[in-house]
């Protein structure tokens, strides 16, 4: 049905048959009303954005890999003033995403389980690595309630987040979810807040001369530290031979052994990191590894005076280095760069695709 509104109080005050409508807003371009990659795109084109500056791949890579298929969409409305920023993270995290700014495009991401993009050692830091550890309290939340709209009554309602084997939580946080509709949607990204108050306890800073400028917002990275009995050595690969079965490296450091199942992560020049690999000892500074074309050794530049070695963390494989999610990085005025990070736990994600049990108490 199409129809024509006007409005006003005049209009109002002499009608005699009124009507009770939810319109849905019809995005321009053809895109599908009520996804999430088409209100990102008009926000974004109604703020003067032009689409050289918008990283459509990455959104448009996320609606149909992500929220088309999970069924994700974006329903909100309001009367008050919001700030374009806050409605353009309102419409990411509807999607269990986030908003950021990448290589001078506006984007999106989605957090959940992802590999590796990149390590960051000793051999690139400007200060040491600091840990922080968050113990367990009775001032941490242990529930959520999330409010949100329900798509059928368009009355507020709460769906109660809790673990198994704690019924009856002490502290519960009460959190509002703008444009999601469906319960299920509530439940699953509630439950993502609480198992992030539980398994997140580490916070990692340091700072880098422009390592850290390889990485972005919500990027999965290998923190490491040379700490004498964490089983972890980072060095530089000082020379590279390889045939099509077998690389051999030359290190700067030689390797401790010792350290139960050893594997080696190597870090790109461009700054990305490796799988785990196996491997061989040849001598006490070489070390040989199974050929991996996403290695890219063919390109790597050797005892280039301009470009820095390749690194390499030599650990053991029942002791990895800090697993971390990037939550800031910040370019200083002396070339070198904060970063922040969080501790990444998969287990974070284990209700992404859950059903809301009820409330049970």
């Amino acid at each position: 049905m199409g129809i024509t509104v006007r409005t006003g109080n005049r209009l109002a005050a002499q009608s005699d048959r009124r009507i009770s409508v939810v319109p849905t807003r019809i995005y321009s371009g053809g895109r599908t009303a009520r996804s999430i990659s088409g209100a990102l795109y008009h926000v974004l084109e109604s703020l003067g954005f032009t689409a050289d500056q918008i990283d459509s791949n990455a959104i448009d890579a996320l609606e149909s890999t992500y929220w088309t298929p999970r069924g994700e969409t974006f329903d909100f409305a309001t009367g008050e003033s919001t700030s374009a920023l806050e409605m353009l993270q309102k419409i990411c995290y509807a999607g269990m995403g986030y908003f950021l700014l990448t290589d001078g495009l506006v984007s999106a991401g989605r957090e959940g389980v992802k590999p590796w993009v990149g390590m960051i050692t000793p051999q690139e830091t400007t200060e040491e690595l600091q840990t922080s550890f968050k113990a367990p309290s009775q001032d941490d939340y242990d529930g959520v309630d999330v409010t949100y709209i329900n798509g059928t009554t368009w009355a507020e309602e709460t769906v109660q987040c809790k673990l198994p084997g704690n019924p009856t939580p002490l502290k519960v946080e009460s959190y509002k979810l703008d444009g999601v509709l469906d319960q299920d949607r509530a439940y699953r990204i509630g439950m993502r807040r609480l198992l992030g108050y539980t398994l997140q306890r580490l916070q990692h800073t340091t700072s880098t001369e422009m390592d850290a400028l390889c990485y972005e917002y919500m990027d999965r990275i290998i923190l490491a530290d040379d700490i004498p009995g964490s089983q972890t050595l980072s060095c530089l690969i000082t020379d590279v031979s390889y045939n099509s079965s077998t690389i051999t490296l030359t290190l700067s450091e030689s390797p401790d052994w010792s350290f139960e199942s050893p594997r080696v992560i190597i870090r790109n020049q461009e700054g990305s990191a490796s799988l785990m690999l196996v491997p061989t000892r040849i001598d006490d500074y070489t070390i040989s590894i199974p050929y991996n074309p996403s290695l890219e050794v063919e390109t790597w530049a050797i005892n280039d005076p301009y470009i820095e070695p390749p690194r390499l963390l030599f650990c053991s494989s029942v002791r990895v280095p800090y697993d971390a999610l990037i939550g800031e990085i910040s370019p200083g005025n002396d070339g070198t760069s904060s970063v922040s990070a969080v501790q990444y736990n998969p287990g974070k994600y284990a209700y992404d695709d859950a059903s809301y049990p009820g409330d049970v108490a």
